[in-house]
This record gives C-alpha cells, structure tokens and sequence, in this order.
C-alpha cells in the first residue's frame, strides 16, 4: 500500500436517518460523517462541503434493464431514452 497504514475503526451510529436527504442535511450541520451517492450532493461537492476525496471509492457501472417479454412498453423506452444520456453526461 506505498507506506500508507490501514486501520479498522468500529463506527457507532448516533443518528439514524431513512432517506439521504436527511443524512445530507445532517452531515452539513456537522453531525458527523456521510456516505452518500455524488449524485446526491453535487452542489455540496463543487462547494468543498462534504467531499473526503481521498476515501471515495471507484463509482459502479449502472445497467438500465427490463424483463424482455414481449414488445417494450413505450413508457420504459421514454425512461431508457431520457435517463440513458444524463447518467452518460454525469458519469
């Protein structure tokens, strides 16, 4: 690990949250630290409020599927034409 020491820290959780606009919130009033998806706090991001760079870890590929039985609704073909190009653009 080029010199660098790796520790495990137990993590006890004071605040429970259910959704992360909440935790977002909280984070931001400096309750403490967040794990969140960058695309839920980009503004906080660009501003330098929130991001830890150095722990970030590797973003996942996202994969838009259906069932494939039968023709494709016309609904799922919308979504798959509007969301396809923004997370292209985001990621």
């Amino acid at each position: 690990m080029s010199g660098k020491l790796e520790i495990e820290v137990p993590i006890r959780s004071r605040l429970v949250v259910s959704v992360a606009e909440a935790a977002i919130d909280a984070a931001l009033a400096g309750a403490g630290l967040n794990r969140v998806l960058s695309y839920q706090v980009p503004n906080a991001v660009r501003a330098g409020m929130l991001a830890l760079e150095a722990f970030e870890i590797k973003p996942w590929p996202i994969s838009l599927i259906h069932p494939g039985q039968g023709p494709l609704p016309l609904k799922v073909r919308a979504f798959l034409d509007f969301a396809g190009p923004r997370l292209k653009a985001r990621l």
